[in-house]
């Protein structure tokens, strides 16, 4: 099994976890951050920034842990500035050479496209998605995939491509919670009338996109790379299109967080109600990964515990070490996994569990990474 994690805020830039990156701005994302600073300043913040954020110590520690992948988000805006936006070529080239370096294998999983895809601040434009409704956006995004692919497609380290990060399809049976419209109202749009042409879009839709994105990225990218597929929040609806495509060398991705539950689902919040959900949890994904390549391209140990506030370190670290524990249990039948993140600049107990290098100092991650090497 590949186990691995996530270089997150890095290229694809998340204010929760750097915030100190948006400073002197009003903005909650991306786009109005590169808006506000200005090309100059942008550049010149960015450029910096992503020269020390991530740097060949991180792959070095990451391989010495005993993970064995990344995960890197990246910008549609990878290759070329456009707009307020500013390129990451440069360092995108210098983590697959560090990974080449140190035997790691990576997944480049696209986390943004034009005009906005789900509304959230990872999308990089928060409260926006127009994505769907713009041919232009859609032949812009499949043409990044397949520069991805001409790139990095015969790359030694390269594992494979994502092709996007976490689409919201509205006709799903999660798809009324992960409507733009109701996420907008969590992630509130900096422009009210952009906002305004908000459309949600359809599995078929995304069925479609993930078609066309598999042909591209095929061109210049052999079956030994993998083309993962998000599936949407929803594990049980793509057998059919798995595997009746005809498509070799594809993965389905999943993304498994204690955090929505606590807020929809449990009335208590302890450690017993958490095993009893990743137990399950590792049923369904055992259901599925007979079925079709798996892998969980997020997951953290952060959770909302009753009695957090007042717990002893010893205690928290039984808490979040069984979490991670649990999790990987649930993942027996995936071929891999990616913890979110590998570092946050953010401070207190929930950025301790998104950062995978501030778990492993705690010791809740290393007890679970290398027991079948």
């Amino acid at each position: 099994m590949m186990r691995g994690v996530n270089l997150g805020g890095w290229l694809a830039l998340e204010k929760w976890i750097t915030p100190e990156l948006f400073s002197g701005t009003q903005a909650q994302d991306e786009t109005y951050l590169c808006a506000q600073l200005g090309r100059e300043r942008a550049e010149e913040r960015l450029g910096a920034f992503r020269d020390t954020f991530i740097q060949a110590r991180d792959f070095a520690r990451i391989a010495q842990l005993g993970y064995d992948a990344v995960r890197i988000p990246v910008p549609f805006f990878v290759f070329e500035d456009i707009g307020p936006y500013i390129k990451c070529d440069r360092h995108l080239e210098n983590a697959m050479k560090w990974a080449e370096e140190y035997g790691l294998k990576v997944l480049i999983d696209l986390h943004t496209v034009p005009g906005g895809h789900n509304g959230t601040d990872n999308s990089g434009i928060c409260g926006v998605s127009l994505w769907s409704t713009r041919e232009g956006c859609m032949h812009y995004t499949l043409g990044v995939l397949e520069e991805i692919a001409r790139r990095y497609g015969g790359h030694k380290a390269l594992w494979g491509i994502g092709v996007l990060n976490e689409p919201m399809c509205s006709d799903t049976p999660s798809g009324q919670y992960l409507s733009i419209h109701n996420l907008a109202q969590f992630y509130a749009p900096h422009d009210p009338a952009l906002a305004a042409g908000n459309a949600n879009y359809t599995l078929d839709f995304i069925r479609d996109f993930y078609r066309e994105a598999y042909a591209r990225i095929r061109r210049h990218a052999g079956e030994d790379k993998f083309v993962v597929f998000s599936d949407v929040f929803e594990l049980d609806i793509w057998d059919d299109f798995m595997l009746d495509e005809g498509m070799r060398g594809v993965c389905l991705d999943t993304h498994q967080y204690l955090m929505t539950p606590d807020r929809m689902l449990f009335k208590e919040k302890n450690l017993a109600v958490y095993a009893d959900y990743i137990n399950a949890l590792g049923r369904r994904l055992r259901e599925t990964g007979r079925r079709t390549p798996l892998i969980v391209g997020e997951w953290n140990a952060q959770c909302d515990a009753d009695g957090r506030d007042g717990m002893t370190r010893e205690q928290q670290d039984e808490l979040y070490g069984m979490i991670c524990d649990l999790f990987q249990d649930a993942f027996d039948a995936c071929i891999g996994w990616f913890y979110w993140t590998w570092k946050v600049h953010a401070r207190g107990r929930d950025a301790d569990c998104d950062d995978a290098s501030r778990c492993a100092d705690r010791g809740w991650l290393p007890k679970g990474v290398n027991r079948d090497k």
